[in-house]
């Protein structure tokens, strides 16, 4: 029988060294995922936080569009010309037919004023009372007041007749209530747009006995959606 020579088992002793290195990886791979999520995050919020800020600034813009129409408004003795009567004031009529949005954007007034009546037409039944809209003023917001925003919304008005009047004529007033639809158009492709509709009244002047004074009393306020 031969006899086999039993060799004696080798014990292996890996390098520690090798296995710091790959743990050293592993975390700085981690890390670096972390901060690049942490980076994404905190740039979602930033650009959530700026656009929340361009639209608040272009709704209150709107609303601005609408208080500056309601004071031009009331300055006038008869609305019967106004649902086709355009803003006096050099600050809220530009002269421009093509206007630039606070981010460049190009707004064809032409354009947006088919688009507001194909939106109204939608909404009120085909009559010869049916709301016609045009255009009242537009300017941008710092033209309209002096030390708004340095990139201000630009502001378009429109006015349209209130079709419960039953004249059959949109273009004139009978009953001394008319629509306001105001749209304002900021950085970042924002826009809001606020509709009212106001009536005329005569109210007697509190410091001139016996005088009367033009007033509007708002019927109703939205945000358009």
């Amino acid at each position: 029988m031969t006899s086999q020579r039993v060799r004696p088992v080798r014990y292996v002793r890996f390098s520690e060294r090798g296995t710091v290195l790959l743990a050293t990886l592993m975390v700085m791979t981690l890390l670096a995922a972390l901060g690049a999520a942490l980076a994404l995050v905190v740039s979602a919020e930033s650009v959530t936080a700026a656009n929340y800020e361009s639209a608040q600034q272009s709704l209150y813009a709107a609303d601005a569009g609408i208080e500056r129409t309601v004071g031009e408004l009331r300055l006038l003795a008869s609305w019967r010309n106004v649902p086709a009567s355009l803003s006096a004031w050099s600050d809220f009529n530009d002269g421009l037919t093509i206007a630039r949005a606070a981010d460049g954007a190009s707004l064809d007034l032409a354009q947006l004023t088919l688009r507001r009546q194909t939106e109204s037409n939608a909404m009120y039944p085909t009559s010869p009372d049916r709301p016609v809209w045009h255009v009242f003023g537009h300017a941008p917001m710092n033209q309209m007041i002096a030390g708004s925003a340095v990139a201000p919304p630009y502001v378009v008005a429109w006015i349209a007749d209130d079709p419960d009047d039953l004249d059959g004529d949109p273009a004139t007033d009978t009953n001394d209530v008319v629509i306001i639809h105001a749209e304002a158009f900021g950085v970042r492709g924002s826009r809001r747009a606020i509709e009212a509709t106001i009536r005329r009244e005569e109210a007697m002047d509190a410091g001139l006995p016996g005088i009367t004074r033009n007033d509007v009393r708002l019927i109703a306020w939205h945000e358009v959606r």
